[in-house]
């Protein structure tokens, strides 16, 4: 009975992240995402950022948003699967676009044995290599885009309900005073 319990449990932990990745495929969840945490879409409307995700095109023809695909294989570094991985060209206040990275997470155990952020820093590392030869290369790393990776709890703890927490990589001066414009 016990083992009947625990694949039951496992088959609904499955199914739950199964409709979860679904749900964040949708143009209203995703637009909200994108609206609530991406600092590039202040400029931008949350009806904007919608119509961008259902298939808005630009005067050439071309959609400013695009799912990517959610697996990137790296030679010798083995390969990450996503969730929900895409890019979206966002308007900004000046007149010129933004075009940022999103992977969207969905992590049905709060506790999976790592640090999600030690999780989250890998992939936000294979974001950023998956735009070598298409954003920058290695004569110009100027055209690297930004990348963000969000991770949703659905499991979380009730005391953790609501809490959102936001790492950044920032230049830090240590010594002398020469500091690199970013």
């Amino acid at each position: 009975m016990e083992k009947v319990l625990e694949i039951t449990s496992n088959d609904h932990i499955i199914m739950i992240d199964k409709l979860c990745k679904r749900i964040l495929g949708y143009p209203e969840i995703l637009g909200r995402i994108i609206k609530g945490f991406i600092k590039e879409s202040e400029d931008v409307s949350l009806e904007e950022i919608i119509e961008l995700v259902k298939g808005k095109k630009d005067q050439e023809g071309n959609s400013y948003f695009q799912q990517l695909n959610n697996v990137i294989d790296i030679a010798h570094h083995g390969r990450a699967e996503f969730d929900y991985f895409c890019c979206i060209n966002l308007p900004q206040a000046d007149g010129t676009m933004k075009r940022i990275y999103l992977d969207v997470e969905i992590q049905n155990v709060e506790n999976p044995g790592y640090a999600p952020l030690t999780r989250g820093n890998d992939y936000l590392s294979r974001m950023i290599t998956s735009q070598n030869g298409k954003e920058y290369d290695c004569r110009n790393y100027d055209g690297m885009k930004k990348a963000y990776v969000i991770w949703i709890l659905p499991q979380a703890a009730k005391k953790r309900d609501g809490h959102v927490n936001r790492i950044n990589s920032k230049l830090e001066n240590i010594s002398g005073s020469t500091i690199e414009r970013l």
